[in-house]
């Protein structure tokens, strides 16, 4: 476990949170077509209960479609944000467990090589310390 993948871990996750920042971005451009395309659309429903004229009724529904369309590929957006997201929480809660588990291996290395310099400065073994014997296993 070196720095290495501890690095590459934060990378991951700032790369998806850049992602989801940029889903965010794309998904609020979309609103506010959305919310333009809602503002004429009611526009045109004002004109036909003046006019009573059919052809615009039609550019009515044909506009409350396009809006339709553009609300479903904003939320596509939304679901790649929340998707940037997660993987950003994810990869950030790998890159510390990395980290914890660097901290630990090398806090163990110490100890391993701690361990043989202490017995040997201690010429005889006593009878209470016979049961307990250093392991190099991790």
């Amino acid at each position: 476990m070196g720095t290495r993948s501890v690095v590459v871990a934060v990378s991951v996750s700032l790369l998806s949170l850049g992602c989801a920042g940029y889903c965010y971005t794309r998904s609020q451009a979309l609103h506010g077509e959305a919310r333009w395309l809602l503002e004429r659309g009611n526009a045109q429903a004002v004109e036909y209960a003046q006019r009573l004229d059919n052809a615009v009724a039609d550019a009515q529904l044909k506009t409350f479609a396009a809006r339709r369309e553009v609300m479903e590929r904003a939320h596509l957006w939304q679901r790649g944000q929340m998707l940037g997201v997660m993987a950003a929480a994810i990869s950030a809660l790998v890159a510390y467990m990395l980290y914890l588990l660097r901290r630990l291996d090398s806090q163990l290395d110490d100890a391993a090589a701690e361990a043989p310099s202490e017995s040997m400065t201690s010429s005889a073994p006593s009878d209470t310390s016979r049961g307990l014997v250093a392991s190099p296993h991790r």
